[in-house]
């Protein structure tokens, strides 16, 4: 019955937790753009239409997962993108519960709420607010790690069959996939260690690679992801590493979970005694691995999380179990009833906070994202808009999916977070110097011809752009301006609506027709 309770409110616990708070992924705007196209026309984009800088051919690692992201909002408005990140989150824990289990777990049961919890709230902030493409590879690499711990542990190898087959869902779903990759890397090589048999990961490792070419896009996709893989993205933020200067009072929680973690099994080899035969080389070079790709990249430290979370649930509860044992004999609590009386308070406690937190925004109607004022230049794309400015549009990356999202057909986008599927990776090189004042600034808007600009004001360029003869500022708020050429000026501008329910009522509204 516990067992039921149990993951019964975890799977609350994930949906509840993403009805709080709900705002937009900066990337979903294009996800909804690629999934419509998919959705009603049943054809894959491979050429870009929403640019006016050079493009080559689309490589879209995303595209299954936009389909999936479109047909939520198509049939379930709001709610749908809503629940689609909480069902992604609840699969990836209750997989990694899964994975705890088949580890039979010596110091406790494998369905300990609280521990599963932390772990949900350590993946949070890079896990974005309403459902990422990035959500779909945590499901995938927690359920190839549950199959590689299942293998391990049962000695079926047939099981291994199944990576493959999933590798094809997981690469036509999002390009995180070449991280299965890895982990069949890590297992062989950490079996060759444990001095155990590791063929029969090579030649999954083989079967899996050949999986990837199972795509619309046939060899040149394949080449593209490793590509992708291997590029410098030092000026993209969730690229940077997670101890980057700008992020000390950023991702607080996963650095406590890193630090706490890596505590906690550094506490258990030494009580192992540092035994180089008996440990399990697997374990211990996938911790390295993933710590350390967490540390390096923002982008991975889900990958920390959901590693850690499955390896370390036994030392976890070792070391809190020897805590506990010593507070009662410090307290003189002997009385198994008294102790199993207090375990089930404890228990009955937690649920019923957990419950009583995520259960209300799970249960209401009303499930809705916003667009808030700080997030999106909301106000400049409707003033844009009813002013009827067509033309180029220079703006920022991470705005350039929402601009053309609301502003197509009648303008076009400098780049967006779509980056390397879609663009040159001189480019945001180029507007990289134009935001920061940098080298030579100004050939972005030199080389290409520009119409309007949507500028953000923390960064240095705005108050050049505001003082330079060739733009004018017609319009500005606390978060951005729109600049035109001084020489295209109207007499008149009509200016948007500071109505808040407007925005978040119209926010999907868009000009794109398929």
């Amino acid at each position: 019955m516990k067992k039921f309770f149990f993951i019964i409110t975890l799977m609350i616990f994930c949906c509840g937790m993403c009805c709080i708070n709900a705002l937009p992924d900066n990337d979903i705007w294009a996800r909804l753009i690629v999934g419509a196209h998919i959705v009603e026309n049943f054809s894959i984009l491979k050429n870009d239409f929403l640019s006016y800088t050079p493009t080559h051919p689309w490589y879209d690692h995303e595209w299954g997962a936009s389909i999936f992201i479109y047909s939520a909002l198509k049939y379930f408005g709001d709610s749908g993108l809503i629940l689609l990140k909480g069902i992604l989150s609840a699969i990836t824990i209750f997989i990694c519960y899964k994975t705890v289990e088949i580890r039979e777990p010596k110091n406790s049961n494998a369905y300990n709420l609280l521990y599963f919890v932390i772990m949900y709230l350590a993946m949070q902030n890079s896990i974005g607010n309403v459902v990422r493409c990035l959500m779909f590879t945590c499901v995938f690499f927690s359920l190839f790690l549950y199959i590689l711990e299942k293998t391990r542990h049962t000695g079926n190898k047939k099981l291994l069959i199944l990576l493959p087959v999933i590798m094809v869902f997981w690469s036509n779903i999002h390009g995180g996939c070449i991280s299965g990759l890895g982990l069949i890397a890590i297992y062989c090589f950490g079996e060759f260690l444990n001095k155990k048999s590791f063929k029969e990961y090579i030649y999954t490792g083989f079967g899996t690679i050949v999986a990837l070419f199972i795509n619309p896009y046939g060899f040149e996709y394949v080449k593209f992801l490793f590509y992708a893989a291997t590029m410098d993205r030092s000026t993209i933020a969730e690229w940077l590493s997670s101890f980057h200067p700008k992020f000390v009072y950023s991702y607080l929680k996963y650095k406590f979970y890193l630090i706490f973690m890596t505590l906690i099994l550094f506490i258990d080899i030494i009580k192992q005694k540092i035994n180089y035969e008996k440990a399990d080389k697997t374990k211990i070079l996938l911790y390295i691995v993933m710590a350390y790709l967490s540390i390096t990249h923002v982008r991975h430290q889900l990958f920390f999380v959901i590693t850690a979370g499955v390896f370390l649930y036994d030392e976890f509860y070792g070391l809190f179990n020897t805590f506990i044992y010593k507070i009662r004999k410090f307290l003189k609590i002997e009385n198994p009833e008294l102790i199993n009386n207090f375990c089930m308070v404890k228990d009955i406690i937690i649920y019923a906070i957990i419950l009583l937190i995520t259960l209300p925004p799970l249960l209401t109607k009303e499930k809705t994202i916003r667009i808030t004022e700080t997030a999106y230049p909301r106000y400049a794309i409707e003033f844009i808009k009813i002013n009827n400015i067509t033309g180029n549009l220079f703006i920022n990356f991470d705005w350039g999916s929402y601009a053309a999202y609301k502003l197509y057909p009648n303008n076009l986008i400098v780049m967006d977070g779509r980056y390397e599927e879609v663009y040159n990776p001189n480019l945001l090189d180029e507007l990289y110097n134009f935001h920061l004042l940098e080298n030579d600034w100004y050939k972005i808007i030199r080389d290409y011809k520009t119409d309007v600009m949507v500028l953000e004001k923390k960064y240095p360029v705005y108050e050049k752009i505001v003082n330079h003869p060739e733009w004018t500022l017609v319009f500005e708020n606390n978060l951005s301006g729109v600049f035109v050429p001084s020489e295209n000026l109207k007499e008149k501008y009509l200016y948007p609506t500071p109505n808040d329910d407007y925005y978040n009522q119209t926010k999907f509204d868009t000009g794109i027709r398929f």
